[in-house]
């Protein structure tokens, strides 16, 4: 899924579903920025983009959002809900008890479309066609909330990002979404600031006159 503003693939850097769900806003923390999920087919994009989703499926849902737009337009208001619930969430920021409503919220519509099918000898989860989308992305945050790892989720540091990710380093004190991206931005920074504050030399003649280049 790329861009419109850059042109560039979406990076999904969050390390599970259900963080890289919630990135789908770029930056998170200061304007302007880029909402990806700004209509029903966008949603369907990222979810093919992000593994929910097959082609075929993804055209299915397509159709039926098109056949009854309400529904279509219903599921992507829901799709924002939670998403900006479980960033209150695993952000532990103020908004969390009002993340924890969302989610649970979103658990009782989606766990009403959830069955049990057959694939061959095995037996898988699945959800019905509301549920397609959404009911992936609420299993990834009831696993993660629910495990040691909760621990270990991090909201980059980047300016503005505020972008999800689970910290998978040997110390546990990565501070960046990604090095290449906003780690090199903030020494960028760092760079800039100490060219600035480095007191320049003064030529021979400057010394002699007392003007500065």
């Amino acid at each position: 899924m790329k861009s419109d503003v850059t042109g560039k693939t979406l990076p999904r850097l969050g390390g599970r579903l259900c963080l890289d769900f919630v990135n789908t806003v770029d930056p998170r923390l200061k304007a302007p920025r880029e909402e990806f999920l700004v209509s029903y087919g966008r949603l369907l994009a990222w979810a093919e983009f992000a593994g929910i989703l097959g082609r075929a499926a993804r055209r299915d849902l397509a159709i039926a959002g098109e056949r009854d737009p309400r529904v279509a337009k219903q599921i992507q208001r829901r799709a924002l809900a939670l998403r900006e619930g479980l960033f209150a969430l695993f952000s532990r920021g103020p908004g969390v008890q009002g993340g924890l409503q969302a989610l649970n919220a979103e658990i009782r519509l989606t766990s009403a479309e959830l069955h049990i099918e057959r694939e061959g000898a095995a037996y898988a989860l699945a959800w019905d066609a509301g549920a397609k989308v959404l009911g992936p992305i609420v299993q990834s945050a009831i696993e993660l909330l629910t495990s040691s790892d909760m621990g270990r989720v991090r909201v980059c540091a980047g300016d503005g990002c505020g972008w999800l990710f689970l910290d998978s380093s040997r110390t546990h004190r990565r501070r960046w979404c990604s090095m290449a991206i906003c780690g090199n931005r903030a020494k960028a920074k760092r760079s800039r600031v100490r060219a600035r504050a480095r007191p320049r030399t003064a030529s021979p003649t400057a010394a002699l006159t007392g003007r500065r280049r």
